[in-house]
């Protein structure tokens, strides 16, 4: 039984050993002609932080909720964050459901996704309807979350 046991062991430490790692840190400079963005990504947490030139910040971890205030029209939304990972590609952005229709009546839901090809070097982004493509590079040496 105890050898058995040690070979178990030694079997699993080697797989763990030899197990590529999951959690990365992704950190990229992206922009087009007028407009410039810092990309952050952590693989492990999905988590996306952008940093808009004006020193803007979003952030999107995946999963995580809020209910909005009400607007000049007493609409509330539900808004979620999206952030999906794969090897060549993030997809990220916001889930928004109606939660009261307010005085307008006219209160929809939108699903808005933003795409960073890494293969392509690219940003897909959608800016209010209109989708923004930024060419993206490597980040200089040194840059952490």
């Amino acid at each position: 039984m105890t050898a058995r046991f040690f070979a178990f062991a030694a079997v699993s430490l080697l797989l763990a050993a030899c197990a590529p790692a999951v959690a990365e840190e992704i950190h990229l400079d992206c922009g087009r002609s007028h407009q410039t963005v810092a990309v952050d990504v952590d693989t492990d947490r999905r988590f996306v932080q952008l940093v808009w030139e004006e020193g803007v910040a979003e952030e999107y971890r995946n999963g995580d909720a809020y209910v909005s205030g009400p607007d000049a029209a007493g609409e509330t939304q539900k808004v979620t964050y999206a952030v999906s990972v794969d090897k060549t590609a993030v997809s990220f952005g916001q889930d928004r459901i109606c939660a009261t229709a307010g005085a307008s009546g006219k209160c929809r839901d939108q699903h808005i996704r933003n795409l960073l090809d890494i293969a392509a070097g690219t940003l897909k982004y959608d800016d209010g309807g209109v989708i923004a493509v930024m060419k993206c590079a490597p980040a200089a040496p040194g840059r952490r979350f």
